[in-house]
Order: structure tokens, then sequence, then C-alpha cells
């Protein structure tokens, strides 16, 4: 075993040790119950009836993160943010963060406090030292399977459907055109830009593809077997069009996205 293998081990041990001497000085601390993840919570506003997060929906919670010995270190308030919305799929990106979800409802605030592998690991970060345990005081405030996340985004936009199918796939054409539509089998080149629901670009550009085979990801073949030459729209599906629980570089798994799109 390596030298860093042998630290890690060490470090679990000396991060269990300052958890559980913190949670002598909390109040409450005699109520906390520890995961088999390794993280440790303690529930402070129960709420029975709220709702459980489901494997790729959006969780939207606040919270603020601080080093055992008091240091404010991490919010959600950032950049005129108070809250941060995340694609819940177990701990791959957000780390105990995600732990901690599955064992909240909604409407609850719970205290985490959580060791270096779930928190910042063992590299130093900005104002957080090399394997440094984390508390975290979360509020969970709600959360939303992607048809409700798309429903909210027509509606914040004030969008006009124009088509939906039983797959999830909205289509907002932004002009008129007559004749059919494309179709499968037709050569076609779609101008497009490419965003996440919080208007995030992450691609754009000319596409040139034949419609109905493999090369377009679902749900924007789809679309545009559904158009006409010329015709322009915005187009909304939901991961299962898309990336689906992989994602596809910076577009994380179960992303809902949006395409404004025009046959050339």
């Amino acid at each position: 075993m390596d030298s860093s293998s042998n630290q890690d081990e060490q470090k679990i041990i000396e991060n269990e040790a300052a958890i559980e001497a913190y949670l002598k000085t909390d109040s409450a601390g005699s109520t906390a119950v520890k995961d088999s993840s390794g993280l440790y919570y303690i529930k402070r506003v129960p709420n029975p009836a709220g709702e459980l997060a489901k494997r790729g929906d959006a969780a939207t919670i606040k919270y603020t993160g601080y080093l055992l010995n008091g240091t404010k270190v991490v919010s959600s308030t950032v950049d005129n943010k108070v809250d941060f919305t995340f694609p819940v799929q177990g701990y791959q990106y957000w780390g105990g963060i995600e732990v901690g979800i599955f064992l909240m409802r909604t409407g609850e605030k719970t205290t985490f406090l959580l060791p270096f592998y779930l928190a910042s690991g063992n590299v130093e970060k900005v104002n957080i030292p090399a394997y440094s345990p984390i508390r975290l005081e979360v509020e969970f405030i709600k959360t939303r399977t992607e048809i409700q996340q798309i429903d909210d985004f027509i509606t914040a936009k004030k969008f006009v459907v124009s088509e939906r199918t039983p797959e999830g796939l909205v289509i907002v054409r932004t002009n008129t055109v007559a004749g059919d539509t494309i179709g499968p089998g037709k050569s076609v080149s779609i101008k497009y830009t490419g965003k996440l629901l919080n208007d995030t670009k992450f691609d754009d550009g000319t596409y040139n593809f034949i419609t109905g085979n493999s090369n377009a990801i679902k749900g924007f073949d789809a679309a545009i077997r559904r158009m006409r030459k010329t015709e322009k729209a915005i187009i909304v599906f939901p991961s299962s069009l898309g990336y689906g629980k992989t994602g596809n570089g910076s577009i994380l798994p179960y992303s809902p996205l949006q395409f404004e799109v025009e046959v050339l």
C-alpha cells in the first residue's frame, strides 16, 4: 500500500474523531446518526409529509458549509443566487450533498458532518485545507422531475407550445411555414444553439445529418423530422431523448436540453 493510501486511512480516523468531538459541543449532538457512507447527520427541522428526492430529479437546496472550528467556507449564496439546484444521481459529482439529499424530505433542515472524502477531498481548496471535515447546514427546498422542469421553463418563458409528444419532446415554432414535414431519411442542414434550461449555452453551429439515423441525439432528430424547410423553432426535451444518465462533457447526467433551431 502506498504512503498516500496510508495517509488517507489515517485522516479518515482523525476526521471521525474530530466529528465525534464536535458533536459533544452541539446541544443536539446526541441525536446524530452515522450513515453507512461515513457522514453524520442531525435533523433540525423534520417534515414527514415532504417529498423524497429521486434519482434523475433536480433537487434545490440552500446550504452553508463550515470547518469544524466555525469558519464559513462555502455557501449557496453566490452571484445573487440564494439556492443551488443539481441533478440527483448518487455522489458522482456533488459528494456528501448528494448522499445527504437521500436522507431528507422537502421542507426539512439538516446538519451534515462530512469526512474529507465526502467534502473537498485530500487536496487544498480555497479556504479549505486538505483533509478537512465539513459541517454543512442544508435546507431542502424542492425536487422536480425533468418534465416538471420543462413545464416550469416553458411557463417562465411564456412559450406557446406547438407540439408535444408522449416522450416529452416540446416544439415551440417561431415562424409559420407551409408544406410537408421533413420526415425520415432526408439530408438536412440545421443552424442551432444548444442550451441548458438555465440558458447556459453549451454548443452552437451548423449541423448536417440524415434524419432517422443514429447520428443525432433522439430529441433533436425527432424534432427536425416534424419541422419543415426554412422553419424555426425552440425544441425542449428530457435527458431520455438527450444524453441520459451519463451526460456529455459539460452536460451533466439527467439534464433536459433546449435548442434554438432553423432548418436551412
